[in-house]
């Protein structure tokens, strides 16, 4: 028997539950598939000081991991469904590092 969720259709913009290896690293292009975003843009977001790659062009080309690809993921939602610019959307994930930053040092001097 199927399960009613499974014939609800997905949003074209929905996330897909993929959790990528930590250890492994995406080329450009993997990275791109697997953000459904193009190549052209993800270097703009690089660019722009939105994303860091682990690799640099150099070597094999641009690299990404696992937090680059949730990054990634995080700048296609505040752009496409929020409606974010680039400005803001520098802003909100500055704001976001630094949260997770000072819940690491509250949890650290609750220890």
């Amino acid at each position: 028997m199927t399960a009613a969720y499974e014939l609800i259709p997905k949003p074209k913009d929905a996330l897909e539950l993929f959790e990528p290896d930590p250890r492994t690293v995406y080329t450009i292009e993997a990275t791109a598939r697997l953000v459904d975003m193009p190549r052209h843009t993800i270097l703009v977001y690089f660019k722009r000081g939105l994303v860091s790659p682990v690799a640099g062009p150099e070597g094999s080309g641009y690299c990404f991991n696992k937090a680059g690809i949730r990054r990634l993921r995080r700048i296609g939602q505040l752009r496409n469904i929020d409606g974010l610019n680039l400005n803001g959307i520098k802003m909100i994930l500055g704001l976001m590092t630094e949260v997770e930053r000072l819940q690491a040092e509250v949890r650290f001097l609750r220890e």
